[in-house]
């Protein structure tokens, strides 16, 4: 019992840790990747670094992402290199969906999917990068889908052919918080199939095919009910213990 009610209380002092100003807190090296159609119909996007100063934490970090996304991870990396999923709040915006991950190391992994590109088979969008904090080192890393022609990204990028793909990469240097950096990518391609296949069931597929449906979609109703049923297992919890300590008390 003194076990469940130790681990509980952590789990409590992580979801109620402050945040922090963004004064003094900055990352060190920040890459993201962004792949249009890679294994869904929109764009895989994943934001990965570390914050230069792990002595502020755990803290309370804020992201940008594009309105609409799903998120598919939200993650602290140890020191070991081990990925612990986190909690997480997202504010609905106009251009940009603010998500607050609590983080326990200065490590950090966000993974998302924007809403799908759609059917036509010229495809043509742009992806912002808002900076909600001062980034050292910025890496960007667009990756052509299979099977895609004239493909072309602005500004022009350094090509590189990786594990049968070919990458288009950035290096951007001593980023502002608040800064904002836009990369135009366009190109042609016949097939609505992702570049990966993850197996989609029929209804799934036929919502790859039309360019309405994707396999994460349901993940943001997946995650709210799980992490209704963690509250309320808090809940439920904090009722045993204040119980048992009555129970105690009156004994």
């Amino acid at each position: 019992m003194i076990n469940v009610i130790f681990y509980s209380l952590l789990a409590l002092a992580i979801l109620l840790t402050p945040s922090h100003g963004s004064d003094n807190i900055t990352i060190g090296r920040m890459n993201v990747k962004i792949w249009p159609e890679y294994d869904d119909t929109g764009v895989l996007v994943i934001y990965d670094g570390r914050f230069t100063d792990s002595a502020l934490f755990p803290l309370k970090a804020r992201f940008l992402i594009p309105t609409g996304s799903v998120v598919s991870d939200a993650c602290s990396v140890s020191p070991r290199g081990e990925h612990f999923c986190q909690l997480y709040e997202i504010s609905s915006g106009k251009e940009f969906d603010e998500i607050t991950i609590t983080l326990p190391y200065p490590n950090f992994y966000l993974s998302f999917h924007t809403p799908s590109l759609g059917r036509e088979k010229q495809k043509s969008f742009t992806y912002t990068i808002k900076a909600t904090y001062p980034v050292d080192t910025m890496e960007v890393d667009i990756q052509q889908p299979l099977r895609a022609e004239r493909f072309v990204v602005s500004p022009p990028a350094r090509a590189e052919l990786i594990r049968g793909f070919t990458h288009f990469l950035y290096e951007i240097k001593n980023v502002k918080e608040g800064d904002t950096r836009e990369f135009k990518i366009s190109y042609y391609k016949e097939d609505q199939k992702p570049s990966v296949d993850i197996k989609y069931s029929p209804p799934m597929m036929k919502g790859a095919d039309t360019g309405k449906g994707s396999p994460y979609s349901t993940q943001r109703l997946v995650r709210i009910l799980l992490y209704g049923g963690f509250f309320t297992g808090l809940l439920v919890l904090g009722i045993i213990i204040a119980w048992f300590i009555r129970s105690k008390k009156a004994s």
